[in-house]
Parts: C-alpha cells; structure tokens; sequence
C-alpha cells in the first residue's frame, strides 16, 4: 500500500496530467475548438493522471503477488509490457533480470499516463456506455496490447492523421486514416489503437472488426496477445511447406492463410462483422476465390481458440507455482 501511494507514483501521475492537459489544449485550439478546449484539456488531465496512476498500481500489486522477486519481475514484464520482458527473459539466463521492479514500475506509469493522454486528447470513451470498463482494462489488464498501441500513437502522431470529430469520438478506440502496416490495403491494431485503416470509418464493417480485436484484447488480455503471436509462429512452418508442395498455390497466399485468414481471432473476427472479405480472397494462383479446407468456419475457430487460451492459461498458473511459489 505505501509503494501505491508513494510521493513518486502521485507526482508522476499528476505531471503526466498536467503534460497532457497542455498539449490538448494546444491541439483543440490550433484546431478551432475555442473554449471546448478547455473541457478537453481537462478530460485530458483526469484521464492521463488516472491512466498512470492505475497502471502503476495494478503492475505493482502483479509484483507484490511474487514478493518482487526475478520470476515475478520476469513474468510481470513479459505479460504485461511484452518487450521488456523479451529482455528479461534473456537476461535471466545469465543471473538476474535487467529492467527491475523500480525500472518497471516506471514503465508502467509511462504507458498508462500516455494511454489516458491520448485517450483525453481525441475524447476517445463514451464515459456513459463503455468508457469506463473499457479504459480500466486497457491500463490494467490489457497493458500489453496497449503498451503497442502507445507505440502506434508515437510512430503515427504527426502523419497518420487520427480520426477527429463528432462522428470520430467516443468510440472507445482510435482511428488512424494512414500510419503503420504490416501489408498495403489492411488495417493494423493493436491495443486499442487502429493504424492504415484509409475510409472506413466508425460505421464501416472493417471498424467493427478491428473493435472485436479490441475487446479481445480487453477481454483476454495477454492471453490474446500471445496466443495470437503464438498462432502464427506455431502455423508458418506448415504453411510454407503446403505452400511449396502444392504448385497451384503461391507460397505467400499458402502463408498469409495458415497465418493470418485462418487465425482463430480473426476468423472469429471476420465471421461477425465481415464474412465476405475473408471468403472473397483470391487464392489460387490462376485466379478463383477460397473455398474448402483453407477457409476454416468461424465455430471451429472459436473451439481452437477456446482450446488456446486454455492451454496457455495452463502454462501461466505453472509459471506462477513455480516462480512465485
């Protein structure tokens, strides 16, 4: 409880919501809002201060639950920041893990503070409807996906043109027109930060497809992340080799259907907003769309998914027996 209500945690937290009340207000006045600005930069400030604060709290009462040691240090950060706990895990090898409680702590109030600052600059919850829920679990369990998503905001802040206005806000995510892609023509999410999603807007299929991505991510927290990731590592091997057996096939389409299209999360995600986008896809070298075996139905999607998250679950209780007990 004393390291929650530290002197450290309370400043930091304030300075990230008085860093981001300044910048809102700049932002909405160089945009004409006049004196709604002010409510902005003040959404702004409470969003930031409590996206820091709750962050913090959350990976310090992770850290608390292992007695702080390596192992609890190590899963903290990998679950939970991803990148970080890539270093840790190596690091551990050879002793100890690098970026320690302190380090991670700070970390955390980072990510939550710039979380809840983007989230205030471009009045992203509908605080009467989901907003709430919706921005507690992304500074808390969803701290993962959203620890990429701050890093989409950075990359794509000053170029990817966010979407902005009354038919833009409060959706309880956030829309880049350009930004960063893995492939030309497709959208990218992570956290709850949509990038390269060019027209579609709220009311489009594809935005509510990548919103079923970000509840996924809010729902199952890392467990979404990694069985995801996990997916297509687990799928890249076989696909290739189908890819190379089957000449009527280009080893790319063989690939991007094991890995991607037939992803449980996004079969699950394309069966509920926008069937016909995954179906639609030309596969075969000379032309045709998909059918038969490469296009999964979305129930046994659901099933392996379910089978995933398990499985993972399971190796995430024997994690903690073994380090923390």
């Amino acid at each position: 409880m004393e390291r929650i209500f530290s002197l450290e945690a309370i400043l930091g937290s304030l300075a990230f919501g008085v860093l981001g009340a300044v910048l809102a207000l700049i932002v909405r006045l160089a945009k004409g809002d006049g004196a709604a600005s002010l409510w902005r930069a003040l959404e702004t400030f409470l969003t930031a201060t409590f996206g820091a604060f709750l962050a913090r709290t959350f990976i310090s009462i992770m850290l608390s639950v292992g007695g702080d040691s390596d192992a609890a240090v190590t899963v903290t950060s990998l679950l939970f920041f991803i990148w970080p706990g890539v270093v840790n895990l190596v690091s551990l090898g050879f002793g100890h893990p690098v970026i320690g409680v302190e380090a991670l702590l700070w970390i955390a109030l980072v990510v939550g503070g710039l979380v809840g600052l983007f989230d205030g600059l471009w009045a992203t919850h509908k605080w009467a409807g989901l907003g709430v829920p919706a921005f507690l679990l992304d500074v808390t369990w969803g701290l993962g996906g959203n620890t990429n998503g701050v890093l989409m905001h950075l990359i794509n802040f000053a170029w990817g043109d966010h979407g902005d206005g009354p038919t833009e806000n409060r959706h309880d995510a956030h829309r880049y027109v350009k930004g960063f892609a893995v492939r030309s023509g497709f959208a990218f999410t992570q956290g709850a930060v949509m990038s390269n999603t060019d027209t579609w807007t709220p009311t489009s299929d594809l935005f509510k497809h990548e919103t079923i991505h970000i509840w996924q991510n809010r729902v199952l927290g890392p467990f979404f992340w990694f069985s995801y990731v996990g997916w297509m590592a687990l799928t890249i091997i076989p696909a290739l080799i189908a890819g190379l057996i089957d000449s009527g096939r280009r080893i790319g389409d063989a690939i991007t259907w094991w890995t991607y299209f037939d992803n449980p999360w996004e079969v699950m995600a394309y069966g509920i907003a926008n069937p016909s986008d995954r179906t639609g896809q030309v596969f075969m070298s000379g032309g045709g769309t998909v059918t038969g075996w490469v296009c999964w139905p979305w129930p046994l999607a659901i099933v392996l998914s379910a089978v995933g998250v398990v499985g993972l679950g399971a190796a995430f209780v024997a994690i903690l027996v073994a380090g923390y007990g």
